[in-house]
């Protein structure tokens, strides 16, 4: 479950001051308290992804790939943690010590069952309103990919104008990672 603290307007200072083993994702000044460590299938989803993008980036040093926590910094008092983001090699310079200060070039989250629309709906406006080029949704149930692209800011609020539902037996072509085909069966794949 996410809940929100209210108080008037966090910083940056407040959440990294946050409890040691509490997970926080800080968005336009509002500190949101995250759902218990993920389950299993969230894991192992999470995993599955990153084993397969990371043996394509690293061997071509395409870039960079994070697995959370791993804070992302946006303007506005924004602070939050993709299950998974990816920062071209072009645009290392933004990944520093503490975290990924910009926006990445794409960024992963698999929605918690307790509050979905954090995902779907909060973060999906925040890395639209600050162009993140390319937003995956993984939702486990489902077993489902779906890829957001083309991000447009209209009267301060962020979109996706491109949308792309992929499913098992589809093949997900990442456009940040290229020459990269991923067969969505292997995504949520079991490791047994």
């Amino acid at each position: 479950m996410v809940s929100a603290r209210p108080k008037g307007k966090y910083t940056y200072v407040d959440y990294f001051s946050t409890p040691e083993g509490e997970r926080w994702e800080l968005i336009d000044g509002v500190l949101y308290h995250m759902a218990a460590a993920p389950n299993r299938k969230h894991q192992t989803i999470s995993g599955n992804l990153y084993f397969l993008a990371s043996g394509h980036i690293r061997p071509r040093r395409l870039g960079l790939l994070y697995s959370a926590p791993f804070a992302v910094m946006l303007p506005g008092e924004s602070a939050v943690e993709p299950d998974l983001l990816f920062v071209t090699a072009e645009r290392r310079h933004i990944v520093t010590e503490r975290a990924c200060e910009g926006p990445p070039d794409m960024v992963v989250e698999i929605p918690s069952p307790s509050n979905p629309s954090h995902d779907l709906e909060r973060k999906r406006e925040l890395y639209a309103r600050h162009d993140v080029p390319e937003y995956l949704i993984l939702e486990p149930n489902e077993e489902t990919v779906l890829a957001l692209a083309d991000p447009v800011t209209s009267a301060g609020e962020g979109a996706y104008r491109s949308e792309r539902l992929y499913r098992r037996g589809d093949v997900l072509t990442i456009a940040t990672i290229p020459g990269l085909p991923v067969a969505v069966a292997d995504i949520f794949a079991e490791p047994w």
